[in-house]
Formats: C-alpha cells, structure tokens, sequence
C-alpha cells in the first residue's frame, strides 16, 4: 500500500509538472504570436530609413545596400518564425520546435555579422540600426527561453527566462525611443518620419 501511494504522488507531480509545462508553452506562443507581426514591421522600418535617407545623400550606396539586406534578411527570418509558431500552435510537434530552435539560432549569428559587416559611417544611424537589431534579437531570444524542449544549459535557460518578454506595446515603445527618437541630426531626424511603430 505504501509503494501504491508513492506511486500516484509520482504521477500527480507528472502530471502537474506536464500542465505547467503546457500552459507556460501556450502563453509563449500567444505572446509571441502578437509580437512577431510588430518585430517584422520594424525590421521593414530599417529599410525605409534608408531609402529616406537615401535622396538627402547621407549614405553611400554600399552602406544603404547594407542596411537594405539587414532589414530584408531579419523580415524573412521573422515571418519564418511566424509560420512555424503557428504550426506549433496548430500541431505541436518537436519537428517545428526544432526548425524554431534553429531558426532563431540563425537570426542570432546572421543578423549581428550583417550588422557588423555593412559598416556605416554615419555614428548615429549606426547606433540606430544596431539598436533596431538588438531589439528584434533580443526579443527573439526571449522566446527560445520559453520553448517546451530548448536544449540551452539550464543555467543560461535560467537566466533568459528570468527576463520578462516584452508585449507588443511594450515592443512598440521601446522601437519608438530607441530608433525612431530624435537624434540631433536635421537630415536623419526628418526622415525618421515613417520608423515609428503604432
């Protein structure tokens, strides 16, 4: 009678720790689900500061392909990210949670050696890009800490859990100032008009 009742024990705290798991895994897709469409809409911002910028001759023409590729290239990897959260959403599978492990692992070596390697000259738009970047990664990052089956050492899973994910208008407002705030600069300033995110 008394292995019995360890036994049941056992499978309640399973059981429990199984919920848990689920509910924690539900959240994090909804919440990333609602911040993705505003991460990609950034990353499109990125682009359009530099066709902006682009008539007020402030770029060169490498640079401005640059930052082009850095913005194409984060759209993409987000709006992949966005189908297979929602193929987990509709059919969990460790498949999909795979193909999002690895594709947010790309996003973070890609993005920063694009970043690295478009070398802008202008030291504030630079700053601007590179804090676009950080942004969107960061978030990105925020999720992986959450996936059900993430293969990080439980240490560094510890510490990135740790860290609240931002909401989409918490995204916003941190876009909003850190990239799309006024700079010191005329030409840079006037055309920053459209890098806001609503």
């Amino acid at each position: 009678m008394h292995v019995h009742s360890r036994s049941r024990v056992v499978l309640v705290a399973l059981l429990c720790a199984g919920l848990l798991a689920t509910g924690c895994s539900a959240n994090w897709i909804s919440v990333a689900l609602a911040d993705l469409p505003v991460l990609v809409q950034m990353a499109l911002n990125v682009g359009s500061v530099v066709t902006t910028l682009e008539s007020g001759q402030q770029l060169s023409a490498t640079e401005a392909a640059a930052i082009q590729n850095i913005s194409s290239q984060a759209s993409k990897d987000l709006n992949l990210l966005q189908v297979l959260y929602n193929q987990y959403k509709t059919t969990p599978s460790a498949g999909t949670l795979q193909k999002i492990q690895s594709a947010i692992a790309d996003m973070n070596q890609n993005l920063p050696a694009l970043l690295q390697a478009a070398h802008v000259s202008d030291p504030v738009l630079s700053a601007r890009v590179t804090a676009a970047v950080n942004l969107i990664l960061s978030t990105v990052s925020s999720f992986a800490a959450l996936l059900p089956a993430v293969s990080a050492p439980t240490q560094a899973k510890l510490a990135l859990a740790k860290t609240a994910i931002p909401h989409a208008a918490d995204l916003k407002k941190q876009w909003n100032q850190q990239v799309c705030g006024t700079s010191g600069s005329a030409v840079l300033d006037s055309s920053l008009t459209h890098c806001p995110v609503k």
